[in-house]
C-alpha cells in the first residue's frame, strides 16, 4: 500500500530519523546508551594489605554466596599486617580503620588506599563483567593513609601520621589524583580511623582519633567539614562524643539520611548521633553497651534502616535495632562469630562488612581468620551463616577493606 502523498511521506520519514538521530547524540553526550539497560555486575571487593597489596575481587551470586575470581595487583604497598597502632607489631586491624576499599556511588570506580607506600589506587570497573582495571597509583604526600570517601569528583583520604592528616583529591579522568586541599584534625598524629560523607553531599565527617596523648587516649570527638563548591573544605564543627573512642560510623538512607551510628572502641559501646545543617551532631542514643565484647569498631547498616551490625575485636558481629527517630538497642552482642583458628591471633577479628544493596546479605571481614563469610539478613535482623572464601594473604591476618556493587 503507497501513501496518499509520497512526498509529505518522504519528508516525515526524514524528519524522524534525523529526531531519532538527534536523540541518540544527546543521549550520547550526557553519558547516556540507547542499547545498555543492564544493571552492573554484582560485585565484592577487598584487599590483601600484603606488600605487594592486592584487591581481592568476588562474582556475589544470586543466593549471596560468592566466587572468586582474579586478584588485581593494585600497584602499591600495604603494609603485610604491621599494625602501626599497636606499636608496628603483626596484629589484625592493620590500618585500624574502616573504609580503606570503596567503590563509587556508580559503580564506575574503585579506590583502594595502599599504607605501605603512601598512595591510593583508582580502578575502573566494567559494568558488563564486574572486572576492574588498574588507571592510576597516585602518591598522597601524606603517611599511612587508612581510609577513604568520595563525592562529586574529589577523593578525601585520611592518614595515620601528620599534622594534616585529612587530604582532598581531584580525581581525573585518567585515574590520577590531584592535590587540592590539606587540613588538620584535632591535632599532629591523632590517628583518625574514619573519613566519610553526609548522604546530602554538604559535610565531610571524620572521627577516630585514637593517639592523641601520652599515655594513648581517643579525643572524643566527631569533626564535620563543610564541602565548598570545588570540593575543598571549609573550617570544621567540633562536636564532643558521648561515647569513649568513636571509631566508626555509618550514616541512615532516605528520611534517616541526617542519623550516624557509630561505634566506641575504647568504651565497648555504641551511639547514635543526628547531623544538623550547622555540621554539629546531636546525640540520640548511648552510649549503649556491646555486652560481652571488646573493640567494636566496624559499623554496617541496612538500607532500610532498621538494623545495624557492628563487628568486634573479640571476633564477633553485634546486632542493633534501629527505630524511627534513629536511637539504637542492642538486640544480640553475638549475632554471629567465628573461632579463631590461625595461630597469628587469639581472636577472629570481625571487622570491615558490607550489606547487599537488597539489604539481604552481609558480608564480613574475620581478619583474624583470613577469610571473609557472607550471612543471610532476616526479616529479624538475625543472621545465617551461607558460607565463606579465604583471602590467602601473606601474612594470615592483614585482609582489609570491603565494597561492593
Amino acid at each position: 500500500m503507497q501513501p496518499s502523498n509520497p512526498l509529505r511521506f518522504r519528508a516525515s520519514t526524514a524528519t524522524y530519523v534525523s529526531a531519532t538521530v538527534l536523540l541518540s547524540a544527546l543521549l550520547a553526550a550526557c553519558g547516556g546508551d540507547v542499547h545498555d539497560t543492564s544493571a552492573p555486575v554484582p560485585q565484592l571487593f577487598a584487599q590483601t594489605n600484603d606488600t605487594t597489596n592486592e584487591l581481592l575481587h568476588f562474582m556475589r551470586n544470586a543466593d549471596g554466596t560468592l566466587t572468586a575470581k582474579a586478584t588485581v595487583p593494585t600497584g602499591g604497598k600495604g603494609t603485610n599486617g604491621v599494625n602501626y597502632f599497636m606499636g608496628n607489631a603483626v596484629a589484625p586491624d592493620a590500618l585500624t580503620s574502616n573504609n580503606s576499599v570503596i567503590v563509587s556511588p556508580d559503580g564506575a570506580r574503585l579506590f583502594v588506599a595502599n599504607a605501605g607506600d603512601n598512595t591510593v589506587s583508582v580502578l575502573s570497573i566494567d559494568k558488563a563483567s564486574g572486572n576492574p582495571t588498574l588507571l592510576a597509583v597516585s602518591p598522597t604526600g601524606g603517611t599511612r593513609p587508612t581510609s577513604l570517601a568520595f563525592h562529586n569528583g574529589v577523593l578525601y583520604v585520611t592518614h595515620q601520621q601528620g599534622a594534616t592528616e585529612l587530604g582532598a583529591y581531584r580525581v581525573g579522568d585518567d585515574g590520577k589524583l590531584t592535590q587540592i586541599g590539606q587540613y588538620a584534625v584535632v591535632q599532629q598524629d591523632a590517628l583518625p580511623t574514619q573519613v566519610a560523607v553526609s548522604p546530602d553531599g554538604k559535610f565531610v565527617v571524620v572521627n577516630g582519633f585514637l593517639r592523641t596523648l601520652t599515655p594513648v587516649q581517643p579525643a572524643n570527638t566527631l569533626l564535620a567539614f563543610p564541602i565548598n563548591a570545588d570540593g575543598t573544605l571549609g573550617t570544621s564543627v567540633a562536636t564532643t562524643s558521648v561515647g569513649t573512642g568513636p571509631f566508626g560510623g555509618r550514616f541512615g538512607t532516605g528520611a534517616m539520611a541526617a542519623t550516624f551510628v557509630v561505634s566506641d572502641a575504647a568504651g565497648v559501646t555504641a551511639s547514635s548521633y543526628s547531623l544538623a545543617s550547622s555540621g554539629s551532631f546531636t546525640a540520640l542514643s548511648g552510649p549503649l553497651a556491646v555486652t560481652g565484647q571488646a573493640a567494636p569498631c566496624w559499623v554496617s547498616l541496612t538500607p532500610d534502616n532498621r538494623f545495624a551490625y557492628i563487628g568486634n575485636g573479640s571476633g564477633a558481629v553485634s546486632l542493633f535495632s534501629i527505630d524511627g527517630s534513629g536511637k539504637l538497642a542492642l538486640v544480640n552482642a553475638t549475632a554471629a562469630s567465628e573461632p579463631a583458628t590461625s595461630t597469628a591471633s587469639t581472636s577472629s577479628f570481625a571487622n570491615d562488612s558490607w550489606i547487599s544493596p537488597d539489604g539481604k546479605f552481609l558480608y564480613q571481614d574475620y581478619a583474624g581468620d583470613d577469610k571473609i563469610v557472607v550471612y543471610s539478613i532476616a526479616s529479624s535482623g538475625a543472621l545465617t551463616k551461607l558460607g565463606e572464601q579465604p583471602a590467602n594473604t601473606q601474612s594470615k591476618i592483614s585482609l582489609q577493606g570491603l565494597a561492593g556493587i
